[in-house]
């Protein structure tokens, strides 16, 4: 199969069976050299940057995407010669909102718009649904994530010091964004 331009991609419904491989094959990792702390008092949520003094690599399990208690319900590829990204939602009716569970791109695909336009089948799905926002969490060591979030219009709209407790990554804060739809 001919190599797609660079920049070139389609963005259609995952095939649950039929992606599974290609999904599975994203490399979930980034850099950061930089952190937010994470300051909270009684009515007040403020994330800080405070600069590293070397630069901290991370990546998220891409396995947790087909865990047994993974609980989202419809999912995105970006497609151009191979996956190249991938995002997982569930909606919520009870309270109108729909979770991002997953947004995943391939690194030497990034920022080439492909997060951007599966955040924005994400909330065309979200709207369709009745979806009032659209909600997810990452990690404050997610500097560059949250980033690319706020330039789409997502704001914080909480967090949690203690959801990473008992895991290896439980010297970080959960990161709640959210955005209106």
């Amino acid at each position: 199969m001919p190599r797609a331009p660079r920049g070139s991609f389609t963005v259609r419904e995952m095939n649950r069976k039929a992606d599974r491989a290609g999904v599975a094959a994203i490399e979930t990792g980034f850099e950061t050299r930089s952190v937010f702390d994470v300051t909270v008092t009684p009515r007040r949520l403020e994330l800080v940057e405070r600069p590293l003094l070397a630069p901290v690599v991370k990546r998220y399990p891409i396995e947790d995407v087909f865990a047994a208690w993974a609980r989202w319900t419809t999912a995105w590829v970006a497609v151009a010669d191979r996956i190249i990204g991938f995002a997982a939602v569930e909606y919520e009716a009870w309270h109108a909102r729909l979770n991002l569970w997953h947004i995943y791109v391939a690194p030497e695909r990034r920022r080439e718009g492909i997060g951007r336009a599966l955040l924005a089948r994400v909330e065309a799905h979200g709207r369709e649904r009745g979806a009032r926002r659209v909600w997810l969490e990452t990690s404050n060591v997610n500097v560059p994530g949250i980033a690319a979030y706020a330039r789409l219009g997502y704001t914080l709209c909480g967090v949690d010091t203690t959801y990473y407790e008992g895991t290896p990554a439980a010297a970080e804060s959960a990161v709640y964004l959210s955005k209106p739809l």
